[in-house]
Order: structure tokens, then sequence, then C-alpha cells
């Protein structure tokens, strides 16, 4: 499955890949037949397709599963009460969870009260390790004072620098805002904006306690800038500041299943995690329409189904290709090989006109056997190659005792 906005199915397909990127797509048959010394990855019948974003998760959060957190100060405790090495351990375990996923991207909002100058490191040597791409920030808090906003954004500016002189091609820093009022967006995302100088991307997490029908009145209007902004929790936002955000260009992501109703008809949206299980969202609207012989209705309708790929596999994907320089999400020559291997193996035609129906009716539930980052293996028949997933639970499960006797 090719991916991108209009995807096409390859029955019987084959990838070739050299170095980190894709170089030829055609029948298996034949690309074995040109390249015989090559190495070869067997699929077995599996579906390829591309690998998934995450476009907004809380990695360190991972360990708090079990303590049915339900109010902002009870994710405050457990926020100061992590360690750099705890951090390490719950970034890694909830990259574990997303590969097995198909997750190959995340980006990350991070926040932890002890550790300012040592939690970033920690997040992208965990995913460093274990050979995902990643893009994180340490989040500039509402409610912080203003030292604490400024020493925030301290540290995601020189964190974002330091990597982009390293080259590294897989990890990525960004500037994070947490807004819990609307009279405060305004004011944090200023102070966002002229600190990233056009230079680093923006991720809000949007807080907010209204509903979509809330007034909103800026006193000012953001000029577009080079890196589109990403706003998370979007179904938080009113929708005159959705509106405003969409004329700049700007990108949304939205947790949980419900992304086949009016908010997705009006915004493009991909799909975020948050602190929850780091997996797609299942789709919970009404089947599609039976496919014609020549494809087209489902699709050209954007209906539920067509809008759930659109957030699982176009919209995340179009801003993680921005800020990862990479043509994301795409099955076709010069894209990065970042690639997932579904066990899935349908008793009826899969084909690019009953590809929604088997999407939202059996390919994302299936497990996924095989993971491929900038053309390395990540996970193969369900292993993972980079890490021992024992010890990373162990490990994780130290942790997490750790962090709830703290709190």
């Amino acid at each position: 499955m090719t991916g991108g906005s209009d995807p096409q199915v390859l029955d019987d397909g084959a990838v070739r890949v050299v170095g980190a990127h894709i170089a030829q797509i055609g029948p298996a048959g034949t690309l074995a037949a040109a390249y015989p010394e090559e190495t070869v990855w067997p699929g077995h019948g599996r579906v390829l397709m591309p690998g998934l974003v995450n476009a907004h998760a809380h990695l360190a959060r991972h360990l708090a599963r079990g303590l049915d957190l339900a109010d902002p100060f009870a994710w405050q405790r457990y926020d100061r009460a992590l360690s750099a090495a705890d951090l390490h351990w719950s970034a890694m375990a909830a990259m574990v969870e997303g590969v097995r996923h198909g997750v190959t991207t995340v980006c990350d909002f991070h926040r932890s009260g002890a550790c300012l100058d040592l939690s970033l490191s920690e997040v992208v040597g965990a995913a460093s390790r274990l050979g995902v791409r990643v893009a994180t920030c340490y989040g500039s808090a509402e409610l912080d004072t203003p030292l604490e906003r400024r020493a925030a954004l301290d540290e995601s500016i020189s964190f974002a620098r330091d990597l982009h002189r390293r080259r590294e091609g897989r990890l990525r820093g960004l500037i994070g805002v947490q807004t819990a009022t609307l009279e405060g967006i305004e004011r944090m995302l200023d102070e966002a904006l002229a600190a990233a100088a056009d230079r680093i991307a923006v991720h809000v997490d949007l807080m907010l306690d209204t509903t979509p029908a809330e007034r909103w009145n800026p006193t000012s209007r953001w000029p577009a800038t080079p890196h589109p902004v990403l706003w998370a929790h979007a179904e938080r936002a009113p929708r005159a500041l959705l509106a405003a955000l969409g004329e700049r260009g700007d990108a949304f992501s939205m947790t949980g299943a419900g992304a086949g109703g009016a908010l997705a008809r009006e915004v493009a949206l991909g799909w975020g995690s948050d602190a929850s299980v780091h997996a797609p969202p299942v789709f919970d609207g009404p089947p599609p329409a039976p496919a014609p012989r020549e494809r087209g209705a489902a699709w050209a309708g954007g209906g539920p189904a067509a809008l759930h790929y659109q957030r699982l596999f176009v919209n995340g994907h179009r801003w993680a290709a921005r800020h990862f320089g990479e043509g994301l999400g795409r099955i076709e020559s010069g894209a990065p090989a970042d690639l997932v291997l579904v066990d899935y193996r349908p008793a009826t035609e899969l084909s690019s006109r009953t590809f929604l129906a088997h999407l939202v009716s059996g390919l994302m539930r299936a497990p996924v056997s095989g993971v491929m980052v900038s053309g390395e293996i990540v996970m193969d028949q369900g292993r993972f190659t980079q890490v021992d997933e024992n010890e990373v639970v162990a490990r994780a499960r130290e942790s997490a005792a750790r962090i709830w006797s703290r709190m």
C-alpha cells in the first residue's frame, strides 16, 4: 500500500532499498531477477505500508499507566517525580509499544520538574538506540513563572540547535508551549515564535477547558512562518481559532478515535496518542459504502473511512515531512525507507478499490511483524533488532516503582 493522498495497492509488489531510501518499487519477481545478489527481507504475503506518525505524545508519562491520574495537579506530581534514568526507560518503553503498532516517527512533548537540562537528551538517546525518528521539546507552560518559561524555551532552543549541528537525521528539536486559557494563547505563542526566529518548529499542547463554539477574539494576527506550528488537542479549540490557524498553514492533531465527526471535515487532523496507548485508534464510524467496480465514491466523498485514512497516513506525515526534510508517508522512489510489514492475510480481494474497507475492518487490527526506519530493520518477525525488549520492560517497571513511591 503506497500511502499518500491517492494510495494504490500493488499485488505481489516489492521495494528495493539502497541506504536509507527507496530506490525502486515493482513486481517482486522482476526486482528479484534484476538484483539476485541483494539481501531479501521476506514479506511472505504480508501487507507492506508506510510507517505511521504519532503527532503528539508524552513519552515520559508512559510509566503512569495504572495510576489513573485524572487532573492536571496529579500529572504535575508525576512529572516532578521523574529522574533522568526514569525518563529514559519510560520513553524507550513507549516507543517500543509504538513500533509494535507500526509507529516509526513520534512528536514528543515533555515536561519534568527535576531534570530540565537532561531530559531531552534521554528522549533522543532512547530513540537513537531503538532506531526510530523523534522530534521533542521541553514545554513552556502558561502556569509557569516567567523565569521557568524562559528556562524551558532556552533548553529547547539550545537542544534543537545542537541536533542540527550534529546532523542527526532521525532526531529533531522543537519549541514547546502549553496553554491553559484562551487569553494565554497569544502571549505564549508570541514568546515561542520570537524564540524560534523562523528556524525551529513550535509544538502547542492545548490544555483548554472550552467548547468549539467558544468565542475567539485575537488582538493580533500571527505572520506565516517557514515551519507550520503543530497544535495538539484540536478538539479543545474554538472553531474561530482553528480557522485563523488554518489560514497560516498550521497543522493539527487529535487524540482518540472520534475523527469521523465534524471537526475532521473542517481541518486536516493528524493522530496523536497523548499519554494513552501508542497505537493508532481503531475506526469507530460507519463502514464505507460498497466500492464501485472503478474506485472513486468512497474516496471522493470524503466519508468517515477516508477521513480516518487521511488522519493516519496523510496529515501527520505532511507535517513531519516538513521538519525531517523527507517525503514521509509514501512508498515511492526517493522516499525514506520507513516501512511496516503487517501480518494481514485477507480472505477477500485486497485492492485499491477495496482498501478502505480493509483498513477500517481488519488491517489496523492485525499484528505488525516487521519495521524498517531509514533503511534499517528495527523489528523483524516480531523481535527487536536493536534493543532487548525484556530488558526494556524490566527496567521500565523498576523506574515506575521508583516514580510511584516518590509521588
